[in-house]
């Protein structure tokens, strides 16, 4: 069995060879690349790096989802202080540079993720979609909404108004939820690994694709509520838990398909790999073959 037989199935049902759909940085990188003086013993190696490389990128992005709503909530828990009306409001708190911070890492590892092979244009959304929510974090981490009864305006606000720094920030988190959307109903579903328990991760996938829709759809009619059902609803921070559960879903279909990727790319190591020693990603228990 080659690195190639990993089927994925795509959307449609139609079913083609890793070769072509896994990501650069999983089945191409699975493949040993010879050097130009010939084989080395440390090429397995090197290959297994890079796969690391892009498990490890795409397991942070889901970590920092999971972290940063349970970040915010852990403090208004510990201090004492309210959950705020939403996530946007804890800029205005000491919790401000956590924010900040969180919400710019998860952007650069967006921007750098490579998603799929260049050899299908079809393909490259993931990688397009990665980099459009990656400005999006940016928008949102840069642009706060301007706070109430406070006249103090963010560098960013001083430059562009209050007013726009709100649109801004607005649109930055209406595009950020969407590709969290892409990701979940399209792009997941369509690089499933072909392998045991591959429908349970497409139903999960698109299951955490409408937990997000939901989640906008009941924030956007939230906004045109009568204002004494907001002011009655509002203690109990509804737009904070709908923007939480949305990140929480995407992070939860991230995790479920990096692990599916790399019981495949484990396997395929194993396969195509047993005289180079080449070991197998957190299988402690797997000794590497004796080079």
């Amino acid at each position: 069995m080659t690195t190639s037989n990993i089927f994925l199935r795509l959307r449609g049902g139609a079913v083609a060879s890793a070769q072509d759909t896994i990501s650069a940085q999983g089945a191409a990188m699975a493949q040993p690349v010879e050097p130009a003086g010939g084989p080395s013993p440390t090429t397995g190696r090197a290959s297994h790096q890079l796969v690391v490389s892009f498990l490890t990128s795409g397991r942070v992005i889901a970590i920092l989802g999971f972290f940063l709503p349970a970040s915010m909530l852990a403090w208004s828990v510990m201090t004492g202080a309210s959950i705020r009306g939403s996530l946007s409001e804890y800029y205005f708190t000491p919790m401000r540079d956590l924010m900040v911070g969180t919400l710019t890492t998860m952007a650069v590892f967006l921007w750098s993720y490579r998603g799929f092979s260049d050899r299908d244009a079809d393909l490259r959304a993931d990688r397009r979609v990665g980099k459009i929510a990656a400005i999006a974090a940016l928008c949102i981490a840069f642009f706060p909404i301007t706070p109430r009864n406070d006249d103090r305006c963010t560098l960013a606000q001083c430059i562009v108004g209050g007013r726009v720094s709100d649109l801004i920030h607005a649109g930055g988190a209406t595009v950020f939820f969407l590709c969290l959307v892409a990701f979940c109903l399209v792009l997941l579903p369509r690089s499933v690994v072909n392998s045991d328990g591959y429908r349970r991760r497409v139903v999960l996938y698109r299951m955490c694709g409408v937990v997000i829709v939901t989640a906008l759809v009941v924030i956007v009619v939230w906004k045109f509520l009568p204002i004494e059902v907001i002011f009655s609803l509002g203690r109990y921070r509804p737009i904070f838990w709908l923007e939480s559960l949305a990140i929480w879903a995407f992070s939860t279909a991230w995790i479920v398909r990096g692990l599916a990727l790399e019981n495949a790319i484990n396997d395929s190591f194993t396969m195509n790999q047993p005289a180079q020693g080449t070991p197998r990603l957190n299988r402690p228990d797997v000794a590497p073959a004796a080079p």
